[in-house]
Formats: C-alpha cells, structure tokens, sequence
C-alpha cells in the first residue's frame, strides 16, 4: 500500500512539470474553460475584549451548534432601571467582558419583546398576562414565571438550563456566580 502512495506520488510530480510551450499557449486560449479550485479557509475566532459580544437568542443557539459554548441569558425590560445599572458597570468590567466573551454566547433578551422566538420546534410569542403587563413566553419559561429583572439565565453547552441569577450583580459576584456554572 505504501508502495503505490509513493508510485502514485512520483506520477503526480512528473504529469505536472510536463507543460510545454504549446500547451501553455494553449491554456491561455481556453481561459474561459479553465476553472479555479481553491480551498476553503476557515476563519478563527476573533474576540473583541473591549465589550461583551451580545447575540439574539436564535443566533446563540446557531452558535453553539457550531463551536459548544455555555448560553449566558440577560433577560431585561426597557423600565428596569438596575438592567441599566448592570450595562452600564458590571457588564462594561474588563474581567466580566473576558470571561463572558470566553466561555459565553451572551444574549440579550427583552421579556417584553412582541418579536416571536423560535426554539426546539417551538414558537414563543408575546402574550399579555394583565392590563399592564404582557411578557414573550420564552422569557416567562426560562424564569420559571418568576419575572424579576435584572435575570440571567445560564443554558449548558447542550441547551439545558443550568440555573437562574436574579438581580443586580456587581463585576466580581457575577464572575463568582458564573464559574460555578462553567466550573473555571
């Protein structure tokens, strides 16, 4: 088997440098004909450290699909005023923007969002639950129908829900919070 590798090989070489004069004016005629092969290049992963890479839900679960990371879920309101707080300390600290940005797919979900979401088959919608208040089901579902804002919810790398972090958080306890999901 190695044998022929090594015949096959050498033919290789030998077919290839035997291009004339003639042939290679030849070529240039038929330029219409000839066709490009090029590989594929793959792109690696460029990760901006300066803030944190936040997705819709459906493109984070594209993304996992691709390259297996944890879900980190920032499921917020326009009103909440500590969701404010959190943008604009704790999720602006160079430590937290690391270790999300490493080990998280970040999404950032309105509970009040009128925008359907689909996942496993499923379509959430929003749905009004009192006069006042109306909230998109996946949210409702990831919090268990315990709507309190700030929340973040924490998926696996599998999509199964790890568990749920209520409330303002500064840099260091939600770094703290967050290993205990990922265990680094």
């Amino acid at each position: 088997m190695k044998h022929i590798f090594i015949f096959s090989a050498i033919v290789a070489v030998i077919v290839s440098c035997g291009t004339t004069k003639d042939s290679q004016k030849e070529n240039k005629q038929n330029t219409e004909t000839v066709e490009t092969v090029t590989e594929e290049v793959i792109p690696t992963e460029v990760v901006d450290n300066t803030k944190i890479i936040w997705h819709d839900f459906e493109t984070a679960i594209d993304l996992t699909h691709k390259k297996k990371k944890f879900i980190f879920i920032d499921i917020y309101t326009d009103w909440c005023g500590w969701c404010k707080k959190m943008d604009a300390s704790t999720f602006k600290d160079k430590a937290v923007i690391e270790y999300m940005n490493k080990h998280f797919y970040a999404v950032k979900m309105d509970a009040e969002t009128k925008d359907a979401i689909a996942y496993k088959g499923k379509l959430y919608e929003y749905k009004q639950y009192n006069q006042r208040s109306g909230y998109n089901t996946l949210a409702v579902s990831l919090l268990g129908s315990q709507m309190s804002f700030p929340s973040f919810v924490v998926l696996n790398k599998n999509e199964i829900k790890r568990g749920t972090i209520v409330g303002f958080k500064s840099p260091s306890a939600l770094i703290k919070e967050l290993k205990g999901y990922v265990g680094k």
